[in-house]
């Protein structure tokens, strides 16, 4: 064997080498770029969680303070309640009109009823003789004196 076989040997060798490299490269570089978007995927996993967390923190929250207002609605509710039955347990049948009113309607209602059934009755609020413009003698207005 030669040195021309060497050398043709060798050659072949670093072409095969060569491309054994590019194509192991290229393999690894996928790996590299799969992994990458793997501990992407995880970030996002990890932020959305803790997005979800946070949501359902902020949601606790409210709910709690809705419930304080609904508890402090409900407790407004029942003193008002209580007073409210309180007063009319102490007054129950408190009047109104004063006693003295109450007596000046009775009476004047009673006044009032007549015979209303008949053509002949007048309504309730008919004025007999003149009121209003229409009292006292004619005057001769001012405007009509001058033309």
């Amino acid at each position: 064997m030669g040195t021309i076989t060497w050398v043709g040997i060798l050659i072949i060798v670093a072409i095969s080498a060569f491309f054994i490299g590019v194509f192991v490269t290229k393999k690894q570089f996928k790996q590299d770029e799969l992994e990458q978007q793997v501990e992407q995927a995880n970030n996002a996993l990890e932020q959305y969680r803790q997005d979800v967390a946070d949501h359902l923190a902020s949601t606790g929250k409210l709910v709690s303070k809705m419930k304080d207002n609904y508890d402090q609605l409900l407790n407004h509710v029942e003193e008002t309640n209580k007073l409210l039955l309180a007063d009319k347990k102490q007054n129950p049948n408190e009047p109104f009109f004063s006693k003295e009113t109450t007596e000046q309607l009775q009476n004047s209602l009673q006044d009032r009823r007549g015979n209303r059934s008949s053509a002949e009755a007048q309504p309730a609020d008919y004025v007999v003789g003149e009121t209003g413009l229409f009292t006292g003698s004619q005057k001769v207005s001012e405007h009509s004196k001058a033309s």
